[in-house]
């Protein structure tokens, strides 16, 4: 009997404007958010319209990923084989300086090392063609 694989993470695939979102991070390498371009508000998660001005004229610009814990969750649990040797890892809402905030995968840091509040940063990872994996570090 030969040994088994290891499993791989589940990787999405976008569409709409959430793989407008991932392929701008892909085409900087830089975590970009959807921007307004009539009054220049950031918005994440995308929207078609603005919810300040309404106008649907927008791009996706570059931000600089530092930002403070605003939630997290210690997952002890996954579905995801592709997760199992990493449990338990803790799933973070970044609150950006730009002021959207984001969700992504604490890295390199275990339960009870970090809390609402602490200062990170978040990048971005290829994970295929239209796909950008969101990792949060501490700054």
């Amino acid at each position: 009997m030969s040994p088994a694989r290891p499993a791989r993470k589940y990787i999405p695939q976008p569409e709409g404007l959430n793989l407008e979102f991932h392929l701008a991070c892909l085409e900087t390498g830089l975590l970009c958010i959807q921007r307004c371009s009539e009054c220049e508000q950031f918005r994440h998660p995308q929207r078609w319209y603005c919810p300040s001005c309404h106008s649907r004229n927008y791009d996706f610009a570059p931000v600089s990923g530092s930002g403070r814990i605003y939630s997290m969750a210690v997952n002890h649990f996954t579905v995801d084989r592709g997760w199992v040797d990493e449990l338990p890892y803790i799933t973070a809402v970044v609150e950006l300086d730009e002021g959207p905030r984001v969700v992504g995968s604490l890295r390199d840091v275990q339960p009870g090392e970090v809390g609402l509040g602490h200062q990170v940063q978040v990048s971005v990872e290829p994970r295929g063609e239209e796909f950008a994996y969101l990792w949060v570090d501490l700054a």
